[in-house]
């Protein structure tokens, strides 16, 4: 599915449909996303493990992976890997992880493939499969799995507020009587804010 706007590079809804697979049986489920830009790390939110895929020669050097995506890989695959540029981002991500403290217990694995010989695809499959396990003997599957409900139920209730405020306070003449008081400076919108949410959690 597409982002449908979202700016983390996955769809708001994607955390439901993986839901809804988990409830149907499904032991393991990919979730593939729009691409690894900088601010596109939602997947965090919905796997339990993230795999950066990079590509020698396309710009995935370390300039494009070192803020935001660096830090949310569990396992780095480097496709295409006959091409030339390989051993030289390989080296590159080893620096970054060098240097990463978010890594203690896990130090995230590179595998080198070539997908369109299938070549290098059991060492990804093993490495999914070990981090998994690391998961389970260190406890971090647990936290990770409370704190995505957290992040979850926390998201409903920010868009249930959202949305409330919209139907209730913005849509309404009131409000737009105070929007023109604060346009001449009749009112300040500090004093406005906290009289709307005192009326709203009363």
């Amino acid at each position: 599915m597409a982002t449908r706007g979202s700016l983390g590079g996955l769809s708001q809804k994607a955390g439901d449909a993986v839901k809804l697979m988990d409830a149907y049986g499904f032991d393991v489920i990919i979730v593939e996303t729009v691409g690894v830009g900088q601010s596109e790390v939602d997947i965090v939110k919905t796997a339990d493990t993230t795999m950066v895929v990079v590509i020698p020669g396309m710009g995935d050097d370390i300039q494009a992976i070192k803020a935001g995506i660096l830090e949310i890989g569990d396992l780095f695959t480097i496709n295409k890997a006959d091409r030339e540029g390989t051993d030289k981002l390989n080296i590159e991500i080893e620096m970054m992880l060098e240097l990463n403290p978010e890594h203690v217990g896990w130090r995230p694995p590179i595998n080198r493939t070539v997908a369109s010989k299938g070549e290098g695809i059991e060492a990804v499959v093993d490495s999914i499969e070990e981090h998994r396990a690391y998961l389970i003997e260190s406890g971090e599957l647990s936290k990770i799995r409370k704190a995505r409900i957290k992040n979850e139920v926390t998201a409903m209730l920010n868009d249930r507020v959202n949305r409330y405020i919209d139907k209730n306070v913005v849509a309404t003449s009131e409000f737009d009587v105070l929007v023109e008081k604060l346009q001449v400076r009749e009112i300040e919108p500090y004093s406005v804010v906290a009289d709307i949410v005192g009326k709203v959690l009363r």
